[in-house]
């Protein structure tokens, strides 16, 4: 049961959501084709609510099991501790470079004291400057709506642990009526509305349910039918990329689409996630190696591909990008060193990241032992 309750499928899930994220913003910048994948990967973006719902499905895991199991509720005492120590120190680390970064290149004024004042409250969806035009990396908005979840999650998970199908319900209706109400917004209004907490609320939704669904399946099928499971991943891959290649690439407004597409697309996620944690046996080794260095890689790679080539590395000459110039030699240079670096970056960042965490961990058991 403990390979059960530490799926390798959610790992695997993790890596590939990260991974497809960090190949879209990576495109972006070096424009070198992935060939036949290209629907993938320029559709990249929305594998941003596949991290979401992942989520929340490892964070209601261990309360599923004893759900599945007939224990008795746990409780979420030291669960706000376990967060911060878990986000907190990488995305305060990165937050500190992009700001050093900013100072250098453009200076100090009053739209990056404010950028960074909601940034550093985590806050920084709820204004126009700190999530569009943000000078501090255009990745770190997905911490600060996560933020908002792992601040309801202990009332959440008592709701759900007394009423599944209550608590799913009312999430579900909490991004209905807000995808209704964000529907009649328009330019920046709609844009500071279609990925803010509410949007996400019933992918939160199901990524807490899939977990229950995951739990009661476990403990029946026992690493059973693992041909069946890897089958139904493979489908539900292909169904994903379908619909990102006929629907969303056809789309008028791709933001728009996102709001009214999210819950079907989260469905195919979660069938995917599932499907994975029940075909694949214990995380270990190198997958959850990358899988904990992932969280690393999204903070990181985006910024890192955008300061390469202002800095010219590879070298080029003139005003107008390699790139838009169809330098394949140099693209192709550009995209290799913008993966190395990436990850270099992210392995850095996460041996820092643990030991700012184990040194938080020992001031707390000095305060306890004084």
């Amino acid at each position: 049961m403990g390979v059960l309750k530490r799926p390798a499928g959610a790992d695997a899930a993790r890596v590939l959501a990260v991974g497809i994220v960090g190949w879209y913003h990576i495109w972006q910048q070096s424009w070198v084709s992935p060939g036949p994948l290209e629907p993938l990967v320029r559709g990249g973006y929305v594998w941003v609510d596949m991290m979401i719902l992942l989520s929340a499905f490892c964070l209601t895991l261990p309360y599923a099991f004893d759900w599945a199991e007939g224990k008795p509720f746990r409780g979420c005492e030291g669960f706000y501790r376990r967060r911060l120590v878990r986000i907190l120190p990488g995305y305060y680390l990165c937050l500190g470079v992009h700001f050093a970064v900013a100072l250098a290149v453009g200076g100090a004024d009053w739209r990056l004291a404010g950028d960074l004042a909601a940034h550093l409250t985590l806050t920084q969806t709820c204004f126009l400057q700190s999530y569009w035009f943000t000078r501090l990396g255009g990745a770190l908005w997905t911490v600060g709506v996560l933020a908002g979840f792992y601040l309801l999650f202990p009332l959440l998970i008592r709701a759900l642990w007394r009423c599944p199908l209550g608590l799913l319900g009312a999430l579900a209706a909490v991004q209905a009526a807000f995808g209704l109400f964000a529907r009649g917004l328009a330019g920046n209004d709609y844009l500071m509305a279609f990925n803010r907490l509410p949007a996400f609320a019933g992918v939160l939704g199901l990524g807490m349910g899939g977990a229950l669904l995951y739990a009661k399946a476990a403990l029946v099928l026992a690493g059973r039918y693992r041909w069946l499971f890897a089958a139904g991943a493979a489908l539900a891959a292909a169904a994903i990329f379908g619909l990102v290649k006929n629907s969303l690439l056809d789309a008028a407004d791709n933001r728009r689409w996102q709001l009214e597409w999210r819950m079907p697309l989260a469905g195919l996620f979660l069938a995917l996630l599932l499907c994975l944690c029940l075909c694949m046996g214990q995380s270990g080794g190198l997958l959850r190696w990358l899988a904990g260095a992932s969280y690393g890689f999204y903070l990181w790679h985006q910024s890192v591909a955008v300061w390469l080539k202002q800095t010219r590395i590879p070298f080029w000459e003139g005003d107008v990008p390699p790139n838009q110039r169809w330098d394949t030699v140099w693209m192709a240079k550009y995209n290799l060193l913008c993966w190395g670096a990436a990850l270099a970056v992210s392995a850095a960042a996460w041996l820092v990241e643990k030991r700012l965490t184990a040194w938080i961990q020992r001031r707390k058991n000095a305060a306890k032992t004084a």
